[in-house]
C-alpha cells in the first residue's frame, strides 16, 4: 500500500559547524559538513515544503546561528506560512542576533541548558556558556520571542534537576523540556553521561512529582523523545503511540540527505535533495521502511515479549538504534523497568 501521510514538521540541520565542542552533542559536531547546501539551494527546499503540508520547521545544528543567511530562508517560510523555530546552544544569542530572529519572524527559540553553572560549562567544555545562555534567554524575553529550555539528561545532571528547575523559574522561563541521552557521537566516549536504569526512572520521577508545582509557577514541564512507556511515570500528552520518524516528521543533513529524525545517524540518511525532490524522496516504497512497514514481527528481543508492544511499537528509534542497532527495541522503558521489579 502506497504511503499517504506527510512531514507535518521538518527538523532542519542547518550547518554541522559549531562554536563549542560538547561532551554529550550526538552529532559530534563542530566542523562544517562537506558542501553544505548554499543559500539558493536552501531557499529551493523551502518552496518545496508548501506541496507537502509541512507546518513547522526547526533548524538545528551544529550552532545554526553560525550561518549567516539563516534569516533569509526563515523569511521565505515565513511567506509560505511555516512556522520556524531555532534550537541554538546560546553562545552568540546577543541582543543584535535575537532582532535578527525577530525581524525573520522566528516562532520561537530552544536554548540548551544542562545543568547550575560549573556543571553546564563543564558539559559544554567551555567556561562562561551558563551565563551566555542566561544573557540569551533574558534578551528572548525582552524581545517577545518565546524561548524553550532543552535539556538533555545525563548521568552528570539527573540529579541537579530539581536546582535546574528553581534557576528556571527564576528567569520566567515558561517551557522547559528534558530530553534522555541518546547513545551517538561522542556520547560513546563518555559513558559517564549514560544514565542507569534507576537514574532514568528517577528522571520519570523528577517529572511527575514537580510538574504540577512548576506548573503553578508557570513552568510547564515537557517529557521529550524516549520518555516512557505506559507508567503513571509518562506524562506525555497524548500519550506514546510509536515512533513518528518517516511518518509525520523528517529530518534534512546540511549537505541535502534525508532522515526520518535527525537524531539518527548518517548511515540511516535517505536519499539526496540535489539528485531529487523532498516529493519523490518522501513517497518513496523504500523511504523510512522501518517505521512505515511495521508490524509486530519486527520488535526486538526487548519489546517482542511485552503486551504493548504493538502500541508502542518498540518505542524511540534513536534509542533503541543508538542503544542496540535495532529499530523497536528500546531499552529504557518505564513499563518494562516496573514489570521488572514485581
Amino acid at each position: 500500500m502506497a504511503f499517504d501521510g506527510f512531514p507535518l514538521i521538518m527538523g532542519w540541520e542547518f550547518t554541522l559547524a559549531c562554536n563549542l565542542r560538547c561532551e554529550h552533542c550526538g552529532s559530534s559536531a563542530g566542523i562544517p559538513r562537506h558542501n553544505e547546501l548554499n543559500t539558493e539551494e536552501a531557499l529551493n527546499i523551502c518552496d518545496q515544503f508548501p506541496d507537502l503540508l509541512v507546518q513547522e520547521v526547526d533548524f538545528t545544528g551544529g550552532e545554526p546561528l553560525l550561518r549567516d543567511d539563516l534569516p533569509i530562508i526563515a523569511e521565505r517560510l515565513q511567506h509560505h506560512g511555516i512556522r520556524t523555530q531555532v534550537l541554538s546552544n546560546g553562545l552568540i544569542l546577543d541582543d543584535e542576533m535575537v532582532n535578527k530572529l525577530k525581524r525573520s519572524h522566528v516562532s520561537g527559540v530552544g536554548i540548551s541548558l544542562d545543568g547550575p553553572e560549573q556543571l553546564h560549562d563543564c558539559i559544554r567544555s567551555r567556561p562562561g556558556v551558563f551565563q551566555a545562555v542566561v544573557s540569551g534567554i533574558k534578551a528572548l524575553k525582552k524581545a517577545e520571542i518565546p524561548v524553550v529550555v532543552i535539556t538533555t539528561v545525563n548521568g552528570l545532571n539527573i540529579y541537579e534537576l530539581p536546582n535546574l528547575m528553581n534557576i528556571l523559574l527564576s528567569l520566567g522561563v515558561k517551557t522547559w523540556q528534558v530530553q534522555p541521552i541518546f547513545t551517538f557521537g561522542r556520547v560513546k566516549e563518555s559513558p559517564r553521561l549514560r544514565l542507569t536504569v534507576d537514574e532514568y526512572l528517577k528522571l520519570g520521577e523528577f517529572v511527575k512529582i514537580f510538574s504540577p508545582n512548576a506548573r503553578e509557577f508557570g513552568l510547564n514541564i515537557m517529557a521529550a523523545d524516549s520518555f516512557g512507556y505506559f507508567t503513571d511515570l509518562d506524562e506525555r500528552s497524548p500519550k506514546w503511540m510509536g515512533c513518528p520518524a518517516g511518518l509525520v516528521t523528517c529530518g534534512i543533513t546540511s549537505n541535502g540527505r534525508i532522515k526520518g529524525c535527525l537524531s539518527m545517524p548518517d548511515e540511516l540518511a535517505k536519499g539526496d535533495l540535489r539528485k531529487r525532490s523532498l516529493w519523490d524522496i518522501w513517497f518513496d516504497p523504500e523511504t523510512f521502511a522501518y517505521n512505515r512497514s511495521f508490524f509486530a514481527g519486527a520488535l526486538g528481543p526487548n519489546c517482542n515479549h511485552c503486551d504493548k508492544g504493538e502500541q508502542c511499537k518498540g518505542g524511540c528509534s534513536s534509542m533503541s538504534y543508538g542503544n542496540t542497532g535495532l529499530f523497536h527495541n528500546d531499552p529504557y522503558c518505564f513499563y518494562a523497568f516496573r514489570k521488572d521489579d514485581e
